[in-house]
């Protein structure tokens, strides 16, 4: 594997991590809902059971700090999509903006990545 892949395996792991948690986070607001069983929170537990050693494996293709950044605002992305479309949550126009700002934010720490295999 070349070194230009790396951030782009780096944003990869970062997604499989964020998607943990909107699993985790929707079966969790299902209980809370009364529309899963308490019995449920086992599967929240079990999944951030295998956060760390994901974590890290990505630390093979990432900095901490972009791994973590990259994980938490793709996170905030998916949870906000589910609670929007799923759930029936209102957001308001300044979180929306906040939204924006997180996909802009992503582009901005995988636009070297990407333009370098875009340019091969």
């Amino acid at each position: 594997m070349d070194k230009e892949t790396f951030g782009i395996y780096g944003l990869f792991i970062a997604f499989i991590l964020a998607v943990n948690d909107v699993i985790s986070f929707a079966i969790a607001k299902a209980t809370f809902l009364k529309t899963f069983s308490i019995g449920w929170l086992a599967v929240p537990i079990i999944i951030y059971g295998i956060q760390l050693p994901l974590f890290y494996y990505g630390l093979t293709f990432s900095s901490m700090s972009i791994l973590n950044i990259s994980w938490n605002l793709i996170s905030n992305i998916l949870v906000t999509l589910v609670g929007f479309f799923y759930f029936r949550e209102q957001v308001s126009n300044i979180e929306m903006i906040g939204l924006i700002f997180a996909f802009i934010s992503i582009g901005c720490f995988t636009y070297d990545d990407i333009n370098k295999l875009i340019s091969k």
